[in-house]
């Protein structure tokens, strides 16, 4: 069929290591932790401990649903079998939009923060105009690697990723181990934090924001060997693997800069790039920064994979245009939906980028997609007794008490993005309300048609 993805062509360790690679682990480690530090300070590993557990018990709800309902929507077929089509809809477009624009966040990382670390670490400055080449180059590669199939999307994606771990694991141990005197546990106590745990519990919402895109494998279940079995899993191994990670390199840097110096720490860059080459040398800070934009560029190949699988499933369900479910033939991915959600973020790059500055793009994209991506999870995390009932005859109290408390965290992290308010906070927040608004009147003009919908199955 036309519209048929390839079945059967990854297994566990690709879907596993997508959660993993689109939360751009290396540069989640160097540079990501600076928000949650603000506020944790030298109680960063506390944070990072405590924000695994919470993410963790996102990850079971995933993993419970993902038992019963698989395929290439994603969450989009989750929220389907939960709450029904337009419910399904709004989240299937949310997640688009998230996506998107995490997409866009992530090409103008690698085009805003590239000059910064060639300047600051390495003292090499290059023209201010090189943002928009960067920015083609970086879409163009993340297209072209998605493009060319899921074996090799994956296979791509999943040995970046174990790159990245490994050679920052391996540097964070020596870093501890050749200065034995900077290790304490005093870091795993709120003892550094503003306020105690005050400080480390804000400073838990924004780590969120490190562990994000840990479920990517849930819009490949129509391409994953027994994918009831396998999607579910993969989420939970990935927020594992990350969880292990983010707590090692918190440990490592906030050891290094020295706890009562991380407020120092908090405001820089790529604070971590700086440790790295003042502890180990200058070729170790290079092969960072070097994993640093391969991290990125690996994160916006599994986002294009994800996003374009969903819009490709809202399609073959008659609720998007009918040429986004197109498939190449030969590549057997959806290209159409992977080019728009390309073009789509290059046009909110530059715009953003010549109109507020690329600094403040960067930041307007980061809250448009922390807002859709906390929108999407709670939905999703509140469908689960609904699911349960369709397919289990009866609500878990299980079920029914972890979508409680994930909806409540959610919330709370909702709550901690307008900590600081200022310009592209409230462009960010705009285009989220602007979406929301376009998916309200979206649904309502398809609505004949979502009531052509098919759910799953429940024998």
């Amino acid at each position: 069929m036309e519209n048929t993805l390839r079945k059967d062509s990854i297994g566990m360790r690709e879907t596993m290591l997508q959660g993993v690679a689109s939360a751009a682990p290396a540069g989640a480690a160097v540079s990501t932790l600076t928000g949650a530090a603000a506020f944790a300070l030298g109680s960063l590993p506390l944070t990072a401990l405590f924000g695994f557990l919470v993410v963790l018990l996102n990850a079971i709800v995933i993993n419970r649903i993902a038992s019963k309902v698989s395929g290439a929507g994603g969450y989009y077929e989750y929220v389907k079998n939960g709450f029904g089509p337009r419910a399904a809809l709004f989240v299937g477009l949310f997640y688009v939009f998230y996506q998107t624009m995490a997409l866009c966040l992530i090409v103008l990382s690698i085009a805003v923060f590239l000059p910064a670390i060639l300047a600051i670490g390495f003292g090499i400055n290059i023209p201010a105009m090189i943002w928009l080449p960067l920015l083609v180059v970086s879409l163009l590669f993340a297209f072209l690697v998605s493009y060319s199939g899921i074996r090799g999307s994956t296979g791509y994606t999943t040995a970046m990723a174990l790159v990245e771990i490994i050679i920052i694991g391996v540097f964070g141990a020596y870093i501890i181990l050749s200065q034995p005197s900077i290790n304490t546990v005093s870091v795993f106590t709120p003892k550094y934090a503003v306020g105690g745990f005050g400080g480390v519990g804000l400073g838990v919402l924004l780590m969120y924001t490190a562990f994000s895109g840990f479920g990517a494998s849930t819009p490949l279940g129509e391409e994953t060997k027994t994918p009831k079995k396998v999607i579910g899993r993969s989420v939970l191994f990935s927020v594992v693997i990350l969880g292990a990670f983010f707590i090692f390199v918190s440990y490592v840097f906030t050891v290094a800069q020295g706890p009562a110096n991380m407020s120092s720490y908090a405001s820089a860059i790529v604070p971590g790039i700086t440790i790295i080459g003042t502890s180990i040398g200058t070729i170790a800070a290079v092969i960072v920064s070097a994993l640093f934009i391969n991290s990125l560029l690996t994160g916006s190949v599994v986002l294009i994979n994800g996003a374009s699988r969903v819009m490709m499933a809202m399609g073959r369900d008659g609720i998007l245009p009918s040429g986004f479910s197109k498939i190449s033939q030969k590549r057997k991915t959806p290209y159409l939906a992977a080019g728009f959600i390309t073009l789509v973020s290059f046009a909110i790059g530059l715009v953003g980028t010549v109109v507020i500055g690329g600094f403040n793009a960067f930041i307007m994209a980061a809250i448009a997609a922390t807002l859709g991506v906390l929108f999407v999870h709670a939905v999703i995390n509140a469908s689960l007794p609904r699911i349960e009932k369709k397919f289990d005859g009866k609500m878990s109290v299980s079920g029914l008490v972890l979508s409680v408390v994930t909806v409540v965290i959610f919330a709370l992290i909702f709550y901690s993005t307008f900590l600081q308010v200022f310009l592209p906070v409230i462009i960010g927040t705009g285009l989220f309300i602007a979406w929301l608004v376009f998916n309200f009147a979206y649904v309502f003009l398809v609505r004949e048609r979502l009531s052509e919908v098919q759910t799953a199955e429940t024998a």
